[in-house]
């Protein structure tokens, strides 16, 4: 099983790559939810520092894009060559067909957020001869077991941190703050949050980027309780470091890399979260209409 990790800056890339397999790095006209918008000169140097390294290097592809968005993307992409990346997280079908179309199949990673539950559906994008898809978030640690034994493709997952669990392409901050009247200074901020009034001392990490608007679970998820059954089944494990800063990945870098399950009560009071399991030993239960 390998490692990768999101990233703040170029510079940290070198402290945190003896833990690591790899970072994932992103442009906020085509990523969503990303850590950095890292400019197009950013990313050519962050290329050559990942090279140097002998890191691989992910590419954030993950919006939802129109017909002109797709086409400003791929031109996009052609300031860099077919061997920079390691791989492309795509979010959108069109995307994947596209890449798929220009002979980029292998460096495609399909990432639904929700949707791969079973294995049958994880298989099926092996037709595409794409690198790999993400399992969804919500699924349990004895599902995730059982795409693993039955996969033939690349398995990626989320490891460790705040589950995105609500999207709106709308800009939602903007559009309150609007209402209300005040300057909109929140776009892309990562120190926001919602506090319900039905639920006291729980606060939901909210963010507003160009894709629109995001809201997190409160607790950090977190594997490093089960690093030993994932890693017979698991390709590559992400560590996302959004709401957090390059000093907490790299601790949690350290962590995974060693299996030191002693830091979660050092990081939990720093950084004042709470980790959990998240839907590893949650089944999700849909209720139908009751008749009468």
């Amino acid at each position: 099983m390998k490692t990768l990790i999101t990233l703040y800056a170029q510079k940290s890339m070198e402290p945190i790559s003896p833990y690591v397999d790899g970072f994932i790095i992103g442009n906020h006209t085509y990523g969503t939810r990303l850590t950095h918008n890292f400019s197009s000169y950013d990313i050519h140097e962050m290329i050559l520092t990942a090279r140097e390294l002998q890191k691989e290097l992910f590419l954030m592809a993950n919006q939802m894009m129109t017909d002109d968005h797709l086409l400003h993307f791929i031109s996009w992409l052609s300031e860099f060559s077919l061997g920079d990346f390691t791989g492309i997280i795509c979010a959108d079908l069109g995307v994947v067909k596209k890449l798929t179309d220009l002979g980029w199949a292998d460096k495609v990673i399909y990432n639904p957020e929700t949707l791969m539950t079973n294995f049958y559906d994880f298989n099926f994008f092996s037709r595409l001869k794409i690198k790999g898809v993400y399992v969804a978030k919500e699924i349990t640690l004895e599902d995730i077991k059982k795409m693993g034994q039955e996969k033939n493709m690349q398995l990626f997952m989320v490891g460790h941190g705040h589950l995105n669990m609500f999207y709106s392409k709308r800009q939602l901050i903007k559009n309150y703050a609007d209402y209300i009247d005040i300057p909109e200074e929140f776009h892309e901020r990562q120190d926001l949050r919602i506090i319900e009034e039905t639920r006291t001392g729980i606060e939901y990490p909210i963010l507003e980027d160009q894709a629109g608007t995001h809201v997190f679970r409160a607790n950090v998820f977190s594997t490093l309780d089960h690093l030993e059954e994932l890693n017979p089944i698991v390709d590559y494990l992400v560590i996302d470091t959004l709401f957090k800063d390059d000093m907490y990945g790299l601790m949690i870098a350290k962590a995974y890399h060693s299996k030191d399950k002693d830091v979660k009560s050092h990081l939990e009071k720093d950084y004042h979260e709470t980790w959990d399991q998240g839907f590893f030993f949650k089944k999700t239960i849909y209720k139908g209409k009751s008749s009468e």
